[in-house]
């Protein structure tokens, strides 16, 4: 009827910070390989049932400290030993959301142990694991098995121990709220959270989702480029896809047998080049000018530098392109396009040429 009342009163039970006694009965296991008696031959042959009582406190933590006295007896081939236990042991315990509290446990001691001539000492450290089950909030249930060393003889002993555990001054701590579950830590419950893996630290908005306060469709802490237009193209940093795009002019302006004045016919397409540089102001431009092949080489050199120099005056001057940004170079009768045996190929031979280009980027729509 006890045991039925305390397992009765067990439900949602969390013991808090006290004093702690906790009385207990175990076996103990004593390695194989001992010999504490004089005679090195000796062998303990029996392990053997110990009573130990613990006090302690248990702080409102993981932590716990006891002093412990434990006695027990074992037999040999040579005789009974009574043997004893002192050891202060820290506890680590496991937290849970019930009565079922697992824990760690290491500590340090001495052991006595009293043979047929004279007492014998010695220091050990031990280490283990066990449970408490709280029946209330002052009885617990609490089981562990440790190893216990010596630090004398280099050999390890186990021991199981049962007992209750009394907590004084202690009391149960207030129940729990039910747990809102927030696995990305955002502030927005999973159950109203639409993207629950939104990186920590991240601002959200009221579904769950990283804001984007320029619609562009890249969030704020990977957008970039911040303020872009609604509904423009972007790249995964929330910048504007930029395409690149090369335009260019050509100009040929062909000239009469020795002569190196620029036709007029040919001003409108030398003004069409002004109008392309003014609306490209990075461009640049060179002239080459050529002959055809009469005439020595040298007279042909300098005729086709006049030529050019001449297309070049007129785009400077009638144009108003600035003289930094054009050049004139003559190649004489170099690179026909044409030959140079008929008239026609003469013609076109006598010319000025120049290609012009524009790199420009413009927004992807």
């Amino acid at each position: 009827m006890c045991a039925a009342g305390l397992i009765h009163t067990a439900t949602s039970v969390a013991q808090e910070s006290g004093f702690t006694l906790t009385p207990s009965v175990g076996y103990y296991n004593f390695d194989s390989e001992r010999g504490l008696s004089a005679n090195s031959n000796d062998e303990y042959e029996d392990d053997e049932t110990f009573f130990s009582i613990g006090a302690g406190y248990r702080w409102n933590n993981p932590w716990q400290l006891e002093l412990v006295y434990l006695d027990g007896d074992t037999e040999t081939n040579a005789g009974d030993f009574d043997f004893e236990q002192w050891r202060v042991d820290g506890l680590y315990h496991i937290e849970t959301d019930n009565n079922f509290t697992p824990y760690w446990l290491i500590g340090a001691g001495e052991n006595t142990f009293e043979e047929f001539t004279a007492d014998r000492d010695e220091s050990f450290v031990n280490y283990g694991l066990g449970f408490k089950y709280a029946f209330n909030e002052v009885v617990s249930l609490r089981s562990d098995i440790r190893g216990i060393t010596s630090l004398d003889e280099e050999k390890t002993d186990a021991a199981l121990t049962l007992g209750l555990q009394f907590l004084f001054g202690g009391s149960s701590a207030p129940a729990a709220a039910p747990a809102i579950l927030d696995a990305d830590n955002d502030g927005v419950a999973d159950s109203l959270d639409s993207c629950v893996s939104t990186p920590i630290g991240v601002e959200v908005d009221v579904n769950g989702c990283a804001l984007d306060s320029d619609n562009d469709g890249v969030a704020n802490y990977k957008d970039s480029c911040p303020g872009s237009e609604a509904g423009a193209k972007v790249d995964s940093e929330g910048c504007y896809i930029i395409l690149t795009e090369t335009r260019e002019i050509e100009l040929q302006v062909n000239f009469a047998n020795n002569a190196a004045v620029v036709p007029a016919e040919y001003f409108s397409e030398i003004e069409a080049v002004a109008n392309f540089m003014t609306a490209y102001p990075a461009t640049k431009v060179v002239f080459e000018g050529y002959t055809d092949s009469r005439g020595s080489v040298a007279y042909n050199q300098t005729l086709s530098e006049r030529r050019a120099i001449a297309v070049a005056d007129v785009l400077v001057n009638s144009f108003s392109i600035p003289s930094s940004r054009v050049s004139a170079v003559g190649y004489g009768e170099a690179n026909p396009i044409a030959d140079n045996e008929t008239a026609e190929g003469r013609s076109a031979n006598r010319r000025v040429v120049a290609v012009i280009s524009a790199t420009i980027e413009k927004r992807a729509e």
